[in-house]
């Protein structure tokens, strides 16, 4: 037995070898993650635990995590590779626990390979090294969860304030409390006094926090709760989509519950417990219409119970079916298992590295607007967005979260949804005309000129932004565009009343990226006529169109009526003039259409 456990042993440290590795090769930050810096060095530079100073609002739902990297930040530590630290150690901690923790199912004659299967299949799930290397709470989270879960199933009181933890890394760790509470209710493996007893330390655990947040943010939930928030059949219909997508990349396709289903009987009450938690903790993630992100975030939460019961339970299933034949019996478990580890791998390997990919781009380009507009603007400057980050943490201006995570009035008061505004953005939240008076002096997209989150594209919907605001491109690059304040709104506010031209100018910027001109040139104008007379972005763009044909006495037309109607302000149409005159050896033209750019188009 002694040579077993070595061996055991011995596998185990391979098995966090091979997660640490995998965890590295997919390190990246997210995004999000630089909002919680952005709070953590606000504090430490003195300013308070804000992302905008003077602005309270609890724009995050990590509070352990920040607490934790505000006390790294006090010694001198860098909290950023802190909190990748963080990440890599509870990873490991969650592998050494779902170990030991089947050790004890080992035993028996059940099945020698359950202690090293379930860390194995962790190690091998790219989105436990995703979100391990992400910046996030999301494996501290997870540790948390599946430390309480198992002191729960020994019944053990430090279940609650280990779950207590989980809650203040985020509030999603009061609904697996609630969850052990119920089970333990209606399974009569404690009594009411009992129960009322853990609630009452759980709630007592919590208090301090949620006194502070009501006398420092004069807020009962966070900020963020009511940002992204809703109760509706969309949300459910987004909820099943996100759990089938988890269930493909890592459920072999619903196995992973049915397994644990089938074998419901035959489980003790510990893995009773711990199904029924984790079940409920799914119908939860449909309730709440899954995640903003889509690599799998939140069942990640939850992975390590899934696996364990998944794989318990098919041990004991084979028990049932090979009761006989102990050989034959491993023999399948271990092929089915190594299945899934292979499917485990394969399946969402592309997926995963592209998500990775994107979002060290998306970083990247934040980051450097950040750069560009603090080195083009050394004072102070205000700038709205949706992608608030990296942009939000490495620039020095006040940043208004367009679609209100960090901003009470639109996180609380939305507008209501313009109807025909579709997008698959989760955060749907928006205000424009609290934003328009606001009056931002930058307006940034991820995606440059192209309009993609639902705040985005209400945006076009009004007068004064459309009045007020131009695209400006730095350096020339179209890729790097931002929309500038040209001067204050004179008049009133008007909203034009449908959005079809909105999405049709977008299918447009599409079709013309893939060189589908024809197609560019017609979604173009059909946005044109069914928009407002002031939106000139599609004539530029047909203007656009039919240079890149060659059918320059059409497009020189309709990239003057562009600029005509932008006032002066189409650059990019003022661009294109510029060369086509200048090719022609027409200097004057093309030089009153230099002068136009370097008129506006700059961002000071």
């Amino acid at each position: 037995m002694k040579g077993k456990s070595n061996i055991q042993f011995i596998f185990l440290i391979l098995i966090v070898a091979l997660y640490l590795f995998h965890a590295l090769n997919l390190s990246f930050t997210q995004d999000d993650s630089y909002i919680s810096y952005r709070y953590v060095q606000n504090f430490l530079d003195g300013k308070g635990l804000v992302f905008n100073p003077g602005e309270y609002v609890e724009g995050y739902t990590n509070f352990l995590l920040i607490i934790i990297l505000i006390f790294f930040g006090k010694l001198g530590i860098n909290y950023i590779i802190a909190s990748k630290a963080i990440g890599l150690v509870s990873g490991t901690g969650i592998l050494i626990l779902s170990f030991l923790w089947g050790k004890k199912y080992s035993r028996g004659g059940i099945s020698e390979i359950i202690p090293s299967a379930v860390p194995l299949l962790l190690a091998s799930n790219a989105a436990f090294a995703y979100w391990s290397m992400s910046g996030m709470e999301t494996t501290l989270f997870a540790l948390l969860i599946f430390l309480g879960l198992y002191l729960a199933s020994e019944n053990s009181l430090l279940y609650v304030p280990v779950l207590a933890l989980g809650a203040l890394t985020r509030p999603d760790g009061a609904v697996v409390f609630g969850s052990i509470i119920l089970y333990k209710i209606i399974s009569r493996n404690s009594s009411l006094r009992a129960a009322s007893r853990d609630i009452a330390l759980f709630v007592l655990l919590l208090l301090p926090q949620f006194i502070f947040r009501i006398f420092y943010y004069h807020d009962l939930l966070p900020n963020t709760f009511y940002a992204k928030t809703g109760w509706s059949l969309a949300y459910i219909g987004r909820g099943l989509e996100y759990i089938w997508l988890s269930l493909r990349h890592y459920g072999l396709f619903g196995l992973l519950f049915i397994v644990p289903i089938l074998a419901w009987r035959i489980m003790d009450r510990k893995l009773r417990l711990v199904f029924f938690v984790s079940l409920l903790f799914a119908l939860y993630i449909i309730w709440v219409g899954g995640d903003v992100f889509h690599e799998h975030r939140f069942f990640v939460s939850m992975i390590p119970a899934y696996y364990l019961v998944f794989v318990i339970g098919t041990s004991l299933l084979s028990g049932k079916l090979f009761q006989s034949n102990r050989t034959w019996r491993i023999a399948m478990v271990s092929l089915f298992l190594t299945v899934f580890l292979i499917l485990t791998v394969i399946l969402p390997f592309d997926e995963m590295r592209s998500s990775r990919e994107a979002m060290k781009s998306l970083v990247g380009k934040m980051g450097n607007w950040a750069t560009v507009l603090n080195h083009s603007l050394p004072g102070h400057y205000t700038i709205a967005c949706a992608t608030i980050g990296a942009l939000g943490y490495y620039g020095h201006g006040d940043l208004i979260d367009m679609v209100g995570l960090t901003d009470r009035t639109i996180a609380k008061e939305p507008q209501p949804p313009v109807p025909g505004i579709a997008s698959d953005w989760r955060e749907k939240n928006y205000n424009i005309p609290y934003l328009m008076r606001r009056k931002p002096d930058f307006i940034l997209f991820s995606t440059g000129i192209k309009p993609t989150a639902p705040a985005e594209k209400a945006l076009f919907l009004s007068s004064v932004f459309r009045r007020d605001y131009y695209p400006v491109f730095y350096e020339g690059q179209k890729s790097m565009a931002i929309y500038k304040r040209l001067s204050d709104s004179t008049g009133a506010d008007r909203y034009f009343a449908d959005p079809h031209f909105v999405d049709l100018f977008i299918d447009a910027l599409n079709a013309f990226g893939t060189h589908n001109y024809d197609a560019a040139y017609e979604l173009a104008g059909r946005s044109v006529q069914s928009g407002p007379e002031d939106f000139y972005l599609p004539v530029v763009l047909m203007g656009e169109v039919r240079m890149a044909q060659g059918r320059f006495d059409e497009g020189v037309p309709l990239l003057q009526r562009a600029d005509s109607i932008a006032g002066g302000r189409a650059i990019i149409a003022d661009a294109v003039l510029e060369k086509y005159f200048a090719d022609k050896g027409n200097r004057s033209a093309a030089s009153a259409y230099r002068k136009n750019i370097e008129s506006y188009n700059h961002l000071d």
